[in-house]
This record gives C-alpha cells, structure tokens and sequence, in this order.
C-alpha cells in the first residue's frame, strides 16, 4: 500500500471508530432525560383508537 492509501485508511478507522466510541461514551453519561417539556400529554379528547391503523409492510 502507498503512504497516502495507510493515511487515509487510519484517518477513517479514526474517525468511524472515535464516533462509535464518543457516541456512546456521551450515551453512557447522559442516557436519560432530566427532564420533558411541559405539556407533554396528549389532550383527552384525543382518541388514538380512532385513528387508522399504521402498518409496516
């Protein structure tokens, strides 16, 4: 392999890998909310039966 093909594959592994790694490094300290934002229920005369079924296929 030439110089600049070992630059840039340790240049992705970093950043793929430091991501990857940050990313759950961030999720580990903060993995709930503290707090939800007011008025966070749904109003009562909402029905959520009376909605057409959503179907993944």
């Amino acid at each position: 392999m030439t110089p600049i093909a070992i630059v840039f594959l340790v240049l992705a592994l970093v950043i793929l890998w430091g991501g990857l790694i940050g990313s759950t490094v961030l999720l580990a300290r903060r993995s709930e909310v503290a707090q939800y934002p007011p008025d966070g229920e749904d109003p009562v005369e909402e029905h959520l039966e009376d909605r057409p079924m959503i179907r993944d296929t």
